[in-house]
């Protein structure tokens, strides 16, 4: 844009191209080393997410990087040829329309709006401010919610059944065949032929668990760019079809997402015992199952066959026995126990004594168990054990050496927003559970790695914006004109969260990632204009003048620089596929900021500019004053402080010429 602004002003083809890169080389290295700058602290993120999204700043950067090298190595030669053939034939007429009409909205409203917001610079920021002020009721009023990341909807839908321990399989298989009706009526209701594929499995689950009582399905569907029904639509579909039966515990429908792996919703219970921690489980996933949009409620820790639980009574504790002695000789008595091995035509063979099969398989059995005492004697199992019945579990799971179970839960953006769930959750519901049980709760899975994230993210900003500023310290060759370049950051970032609101998105992790590219391009826009400002600065332009002419002259590099961005990225904003929809959130930050952010950095730059210089002119002035103050009363008040020290009556050296006048210079 520099080098046709120097050709429209009489410059030859070559002596504008040559010009345009040597004027363009330092605010332009600038602002592309600014993009660098606030995309090289994204790669700091750690955890799942973090990994996931590590290539987004790595291409920017590789991107920027390589447009900076053929910007100065390539584009001037292309300049010149195009220059030179424009030089040999007429623009067209659109053209010259186009260029008449610019120059009178340049010269005209636009340096009507400039003027004005120049002349009334303090009510200027103040409605920018006032915009900042309304941006914050928006976040913490809760009107724009925050999903920390969005994930695309796969085309896979899994529902496990659960029957109680025992149950027969053929009951399983009956369900699932039901449940498969009910999955076409749920298809019919909705109106559309998405299903391609329908799988059934018995025996296990589709965490591998195994056993008589489990059985799931996996449902394939057609991809999210071919239908117009979502999978969580289907799954509330299904599950107002299907009708479970007698003795089943659960029938969870859980929908595959894509991105990093984690639920929605994941609580980890511990510091109990395992029925303790059971209970708390059944309160939180019945609390859980009263929010909206809240499916796939589930633990991993489920109820397995009964059990015996044999406690020691205090007469057998009397007698030496101890809980390690009594499972000992009861599994030595049921499972068998060692006591030869002899070899018979070249194979082992264990020798094993254990009870009779008849008695191993009648419970009578256990009550007149003979037991041996540590002293040499016996005694029956009723005589110092009590024997109980209990449901007991298929696994118990550990976390940091405690028994612990995990709660999961899926929620449908749709209908409710994970994140404001999981904080009153942590808020208000688990403290009440974990002082209820006296157990500990903590929020894992996606609350773990996004708590992560943004404490990366809490230091990639200020170390991007610290990079920023020694890099347009440099340029500038000044410690304060890069406040005025920065000062723009905020309110840019005022049109990515309007944008949001308007329609109708949540702010992601990578509605931040935008965040940040909005800085690097707002910012090349300030740089634009102030590295002219201060060029015409420097020639002697009274400050008003000066960014009058600079705005002026800058708005259609500025108006190009941002209208291309946008366009260029518009088509991500436009796009159907659901498995692009996450990645607009970014794009909304980028072209609503930059939307913004253009008309402040035409508008508002140019006001801060002329606080500044004001700014400037009264610490001048300040500074000069003070500093003839010194000038004028320092000696002064130095011989009256001499006089009145106590030291001046005792060491001549202290004494005052007695011709000493104020401004004369003495010696000794």
């Amino acid at each position: 844009e520099r080098a046709v602004t120097l050709y429209q002003g009489g410059a030859g083809p070559v002596a504008a191209s040559e010009k345009a890169a040597l004027s363009m080389l330092a605010p332009v290295t600038a602002a592309s080393l600014t993009t660098i700058a606030a995309f090289v602290p994204l790669m700091t993120i750690s955890g799942s997410f973090g990994s996931f999204l590590f290539p987004i700043p790595l291409i920017v950067v590789c991107v920027v990087i390589a447009s900076l090298i053929e910007c100065f190595l390539v584009l001037p030669g292309h300049l010149r040829h195009s220059l030179q053939k424009t030089s040999e034939k007429p623009p067209p007429k659109w053209r010259r329309k186009i260029d008449v009409e610019f120059r009178r909205f340049q010269d005209g409203p636009f340096r009507s709006i400039l003027e004005w917001s120049i002349e009334n610079r303090r009510l200027t920021l103040s409605i920018a401010v006032a915009s900042i002020i309304l941006t914050l009721g928006l976040v913490l009023g809760g009107r724009l919610g925050f999903s920390f990341f969005p994930q695309p909807e796969g085309t896979t839908i899994t529902a496990n059944a659960r029957f109680v321990a025992g149950a027969p399989e053929d009951r399983v298989a009956r369900f699932l065949e039901d449940a498969e009706r009910a999955l076409e009526r749920a298809e019919a209701e909705i109106g559309e032929d998405i299903i391609t594929l329908t799988i059934k499995k018995l025996g296990e689950d589709s965490r591998g668990t195994r056993g008589t009582n489990l059985g799931y399905l996996i449902v394939e569907l057609l991809p999210g760019d071919q239908r117009s029904v979502t999978n969580s639509e289907l799954i509330r579909a299904w599950q107002r079809n299907v009708t479970t039966y007698p003795g089943q515990e659960y029938f969870l429908i859980l929908n595959s997402r894509g991105g990093p792996p984690g639920a929605d919703i994941d609580v980890e219970i511990s510091g109990g015992d395992p029925q303790t921690l059971k209970s708390v489980s059944l309160d939180l996933q019945q609390v859980l199952d009263e929010f909206s949009g809240v499916t796939g409620i589930r633990d991993d820790t489920s109820f397995g066959r009964e059990q015996f639980i044999i406690d020691l009574l205090p007469v057998g504790q009397a007698l030496g026995l101890t809980g390690q002695d009594l499972g000992e000789q009861l599994r030595a008595k049921f499972e068998g126990e060692l006591v030869q091995i002899f070899q018979d035509d070249g194979e082992e063979v264990e020798v094993r004594v254990r009870l009779a099969d008849e008695d191993r398989a009648a419970l009578r059995s256990l009550e007149t168990l003979p037991i041996t005492l540590p002293g040499g004697g016996a005694a029956i199992l009723s005589d110092v054990a009590r024997l109980d019945y209990a449901q007991g579990f298929d696994a118990l799971k550990h976390s940091d050496g405690q028994l612990a179970i995990r709660v999961t839960a899926d929620v449908d953006p749709d209908i409710n927003n994970a994140n404001a769930i999981r904080v009153r959750l942590d808020q208000d519901i688990m403290p009440e559970l974990a002082a209820e049980y006296g157990v500990t709760m903590t929020l894992r899975g996606q609350a773990e790695s996004q708590a992560a994230s943004l404490g990366d993210l809490s230091l990639a900003l200020p170390l991007a914006l610290v990079l920023i500023y020694i890099i347009l310290a440099w340029v500038f060759q000044s410690y304060i004109w890069p406040f005025a370049v920065l000062a723009i950051v905020p309110f840019g970032i005022v049109g990515a969260v309007f944008g949001h609101w308007i329609l109708g998105f949540d702010v992601t992790l990578l509605s931040i990632f935008g965040f940040f590219g909005l800085i690097g391009i707002v910012i090349n826009d300030s740089i634009i204009l102030v590295d002219v400002y201060r060029r015409l600065r420097d020639e002697g332009k009274a400050a008003v003048e000066a960014v009058l002419e600079a705005g002026c002259s800058r708005l259609r590099a500025v108006f190009l620089t941002s209208f291309t961005t946008v366009a260029g990225i518009m088509p991500l904003l436009l796009e159907t596929s659901r498995e692009a929809q996450f990645l607009k959130p970014m794009v909304i930050s980028i072209s609503f900021g930059l939307i913004f952010g253009t008309l402040l950095v035409l508008i508002l730059l140019p006001a801060i500019l002329i606080i500044m210089e004001s700014l400037r002119e009264r610490a001048a002035r300040a500074r000069s004053q003070f500093v003839a103050y010194l000038k004028s009363s320092l000696p002064a008040n130095a011989v009256a402080a001499g006089l009145s020290n106590p030291k001046t009556k005792e060491d001549p050296s202290t004494e005052v010429p007695a011709n000493y006048q104020r401004g004369e210079s003495h010696e000794g």
